[in-house]
């Protein structure tokens, strides 16, 4: 069989000869060194279809070739810089912490308030919204001068008694030491809270158990303890109403987030400088060819 390298002149059409003077050129304009590969993928790919758009003949069309391509992938790094310290900045705003500061003026007080009145997973429950909303309607609808004691919390206030009751439950602990305990008049109280899952030596109260002291109490005590009530259920329930509308508020800061102003002014100025190169690196090809062409 012939060798048909060794018979072969190479391309003998002038499309053929064009082809193969861009191969060479392509070759020597892409031996540089990038990041990571697809910076090199694209310097690559662009000096080949800078070269089918500009045909360059000389030395020094093929070096501006070669700057236009560099301008290239540093204005695609820049563009990914920049895409990242977007990304980051909204990442960094998206935490419901910095959605509740922005209701308050970047204070804390709300976000101390969230955190005393709901769990981790800071959800809004709109089943705890409205229990609480009737608790607090009961309390209001009632002239504290007349609580006169449990019996009467008992038979005009039916939530609320449930509610101090589970309270009573949650904390292991009867109903006047409890009472005590919220208005301060106690000393001491050993108080075990029973979590899922968890197993105590103590052995937990009854119902009969929480209310065997109840006429201990006195009324200040109760009228004292319900103004704690309110004012913990109102706090609450304007928690509930932050955490209501507050995946869509993180979303929307997290949409306006906007890196470190210097940082992205940096980024910016870098990438002023390379439009300004490649322009300038353009402008002075088309140039050349001009002048090339009338000659």
């Amino acid at each position: 069989m012939p060798n048909k390298n060794k018979n072969s002149n190479g391309p003998k059409t002038d499309e053929g000869k064009a082809i193969s003077s861009r191969n060479s050129v392509t070759h020597g304009l892409t031996a540089r060194r990038w990041l990571n590969a697809d910076e090199q993928s694209l310097f690559d790919e662009t000096v080949k279809n800078l070269i089918v758009d500009f045909d360059p003949q000389t030395s020094i069309e093929k070096m501006l070739i070669t700057k236009m391509a560099e301008c290239s992938v540093r204005l695609m790094r820049i563009q990914n810089r920049e895409n990242a310290m977007f990304d980051l900045a909204s990442s960094e705003a998206g935490h419901p912490e910095e959605s509740i500061r922005s209701l308050d003026n970047s204070s804390e007080r709300l976000i101390q308030a969230v955190r005393d009145t709901v769990s981790a997973d800071w959800q809004y429950n709109p089943v705890i919204l409205s229990h609480k909303f009737n608790i607090l309607d009961e309390v209001d609808n009632q002239n504290l001068d007349d609580v006169s004691g449990w019996v009467y919390i008992e038979q005009n206030m039916p939530r609320t008694s449930d509610y101090i009751i589970n309270k009573c439950v949650i904390e292991n602990i009867d109903l006047y030491e409890y009472i005590s305990k919220e208005t301060g008049k106690s000393s001491n109280i050993k108080i075990e809270i029973i979590g899922a899952g968890e197993s105590s030596t103590e052995e937990l109260l009854t119902t009969e158990d929480i209310l065997k002291d109840t006429k201990k109490i006195k009324s200040s005590a109760l009228q004292e303890y319900l103004e704690i009530v309110v004012h913990r259920l109102a706090k609450d329930i304007q928690v509930q109403y932050i955490l209501k509308d507050l995946d869509k508020r993180t979303q929307q800061i997290r949409d306006a987030a906007i890196p470190d102003t210097q940082k992205l002014s940096l980024v910016q100025r870098y990438r002023t400088a390379d439009e300004r190169q490649f322009s300038k690196t353009l402008g002075e090809l088309l140039e050349l060819q001009k002048r090339r062409s009338t000659i």
